[in-house]
């Protein structure tokens, strides 16, 4: 039997390029692999477009691993294409909704982009990213990364992050092998986020990472990609 595609899906501020290692380590195990750019040529806004993007990229079956804002964009893919994920992967994220001040704060974000540009955006961002001990040329390949997207991109994806749909109710659908992933410094979506997604989810299974922050397959790339490729050959057995 073939295996389903993986579908990695990025966080914010970055792109696909942030999946490098993983999408190597998935390619030498014998997996197809799509890896979309958010929110893609048009800039839209909305999970619900992005969704209906992203599964006109997709034949067939696929397995998303979501991280952050990717893993928004996978409670929106579960609800309108269930029947065709037979695993998924939820990485720094959690099922509710901006709280107010959230939503204010993803206002304010929009507003320093506009009118102060890229660096002071970057500089109140990147302490909530990382851990304390992040390897400085980690977060300089993320900076840059980041500094590449359109200004536009970018205020298109936290107006979609602010007006986002909470998903609790979502959790009790999934019925299918799920691994969520949270580092242990987690600044954006800690622990406790993770550990209400494994309660929610029947068949979730929590794997936490010392030594990362929100964006663990950036900081601890060999543990997060033992822990994915263990879970998959486990839920998606076959071959190319």
């Amino acid at each position: 039997m073939r295996r389903p595609v993986v579908l990695l899906l990025h966080a914010f501020p970055l792109d696909r390029r942030m999946w490098s290692a993983q999408r190597r380590a998935l390619e030498d195990a014998g997996y197809d692999v799509i890896a979309p750019d958010l929110p893609g040529p048009e800039a839209d806004t909305g999970f619900g477009p992005w969704a209906e993007r992203v599964l006109g990229e997709v034949e067939d079956d696929f397995i998303p691993v979501g991280i952050s804002m990717g893993g928004y964009l996978t409670f929106e893919l579960w609800r309108r294409a269930r029947t065709r994920i037979p695993a998924l992967v939820l990485a720094d994220t959690r099922a509710t909704a901006d709280t107010p001040e959230q939503g204010l704060a993803r206002d304010d974000a929009i507003r320093v982009l506009g009118e102060d540009g890229f660096e002071p955006f970057w500089d109140g961002l990147a302490p909530k990213l990382f851990s304390a001990g992040a390897d400085p040329e980690v977060v300089a390949r993320a900076r840059a990364q980041a500094a590449e997207q359109e200004i536009t991109t970018l205020v298109a994806a936290l107006m979609t992050l602010r007006d986002r749909e909470d998903s609790t109710s979502t959790l009790a659908t999934i019925d299918v092998p799920t691994l969520v992933v949270v580092g242990e410094e987690d600044a954006l979506t800690p622990p406790s986020d993770a550990a209400d997604l494994e309660d929610g989810i029947r068949l979730a299974r929590l794997v936490r990472m010392p030594g990362a922050g929100h964006l663990t397959p950036l900081e601890q790339p060999q543990e997060f990609n033992r822990a994915l490729l263990s879970f998959l050959d486990e839920a998606a057995p076959g071959g190319p």
